[in-house]
């Protein structure tokens, strides 16, 4: 049933919240709250509010996704935890000496960035502390430094499915698919969308480019080195021994697992889970045969990992209420009312733009899929616009403003990490920022026209 504009008001509190206090988890329960008491008042009911936040995990792959949410926190920290992203670093660092030059820095930045895809926190963390001295040493610019990390974190993660920015997007889909708004796998759309996640290729792109034309793409003057000497092993590891197979084994278990199971069962939810679930497990094992952990140990750091993703899953299951009540209110339907005087092939560039908008003054990605994604599929749907196109547009329009944002997580701790200024760091980002948005909407408009 679509009640009309009454239908907007949780979207708009949610919006303004999320704007002016920057509290992703309190705009989301006050939207969940206001959006329970209209139903509440429209069909004679009580505490559907409450109710849709205990009724999301009701649904298994709503389930699933949190659980996978949270035993990717685990992961990230247990391979930390391990050494194995220390010892990847030192491999491609003091054991080859691959860095002779500002060049060779840049490109090592560039290439973690590829590698430490999982989790966008510890990508920023880690290459900041390891690439940083070689920087200093050669006297590279570390604002170019901070634009490398911060424009290889976020992008890359959405182009990695099996992270948890992708396990995010599947369980904002999986909402969709359970209201019975689409058909199909949840994570098999996430697959159909990377593809269109082209600010995210634009960007890795733009970075590529300008490290290896860096003579042609200037950029401002740095603020003064101090000269440091060159990084010593026993600068990159501590009392644990940092092994690269303690990392890089998992993280193969981890992919080849997911992506065998998925083609063995056609499942994707279930797959993604499984296949996390049984890393986790073989992980332990091959850490304590090691003597790295024993299993009270290992199930500590588990748990601890767990703790630092509750945020993200607070978030998750917020938004499925938030996007199941919309869906009782019409919400969708009615703004597909004011789509019949737009044409459908502008509807992906539209939602970009929106994105970008509600990302640059929230600074948060996450919390933008969590209030565009709801509002989105209702509308390419009722449009008949490309579904994994818009789900392409939604994700490029995030990690766009969110790129581009000084209160963003990601543009704070990526300064912080290369001991840079803030505005400095996205005065510099910004112009390669912008090149990639402009490009990128044109390319929605276009691609808007074919499919």
């Amino acid at each position: 049933m679509n009640y009309g504009i009454v239908s907007l008001v949780p979207v708009a509190l949610t919006l303004s919240l999320t704007f002016y206090s920057r509290n992703v988890i309190l705009a989301l329960l006050v939207g969940v709250c206001a959006g329970g008491v209209l139903l509440d008042v429209l069909q004679g009911t009580l505490f559907t509010g409450i109710n849709s936040i205990a009724a999301v995990f009701a649904s298994s792959w709503a389930a699933k996704a949190i659980l996978f949410v949270l035993l990717t926190g685990s992961l990230v920290h247990v391979i930390e935890q391990s050494g194995g992203v220390k010892g990847v670093v030192r491999l491609l660092t003091e054991k080859r000496r691959a860095v002779k030059s500002v060049f060779g820095a840049e490109v090592l930045a560039y290439l973690l960035g590829m590698v430490l895809f999982v989790d966008t926190t510890s990508s920023i963390v880690i290459r900041g502390v390891s690439t940083k001295p070689f920087f200093d040493t050669h006297h590279g610019p570390r604002e170019k430094l901070s634009y490398i990390i911060d424009s290889t974190s976020a992008p890359v993660a959405f182009l990695s499915p099996a992270t948890s920015a992708g396990a995010f997007l599947a369980a904002l889909i999986g909402v969709q698919v359970s209201n019975g708004v689409i058909c199909g796998d949840p994570f098999s759309f996430v697959l159909k969308a990377l593809p269109f996640q082209v600010y995210s290729i634009i960007s890795v792109v733009i970075v590529g480019v300008t490290i290896f034309r860096s003579k042609a793409v200037a950029l401002p003057e740095s603020s003064p080195l101090k000269p440091v000497t060159e990084p010593h092993p026993e600068d990159l590891h501590d009392a644990i021994e940092s092994k690269a197979v303690n990392m890089l084994l998992p993280m193969g278990m981890f992919i080849t697992g997911t992506f065998g199971l998925m083609l063995l069962t056609g499942d994707g939810s279930t797959a993604i889970f499984a296949g996390i679930l049984l890393t986790l497990v073989t992980t332990g094992v091959l850490y304590k045969a090691q003597g790295i952990a024993d299993t009270k140990g290992y199930i500590n750091w588990c748990i601890q990992g767990m703790a630092s993703y509750l945020e993200v899953a607070l978030v998750l299951t917020l938004s499925f209420a938030l996007s199941d009540l919309l869906n009782g209110l019409g919400t969708g339907s009615y703004l597909a009312g004011f789509g019949q005087h737009v044409r459908p092939a502008f509807v992906p560039a539209m939602v970009f733009v929106s994105g970008a908008l509600i990302s640059f003054m929230s600074g948060t990605g996450g919390g933008t899929l969590s209030i565009l994604v709801p509002l989105s599929i209702p509308l390419a749907v009722a449009m008949d616009v490309n579904v994994p196109l818009v789900l392409g547009a939604c994700g490029s329009g995030a990690v766009f403003g969110d790129h581009c944002s000084p209160i963003s997580d990601t543009t704070i701790l990526t300064a912080m990490v290369t001991d840079v200024d803030i505005m400095d760091h996205v005065r510099h980002q910004l112009p390669y920022a912008l090149t990639g948005g402009i490009i990128s909407s044109l390319v929605f408009l276009a691609l808007g026209s074919v499919f």
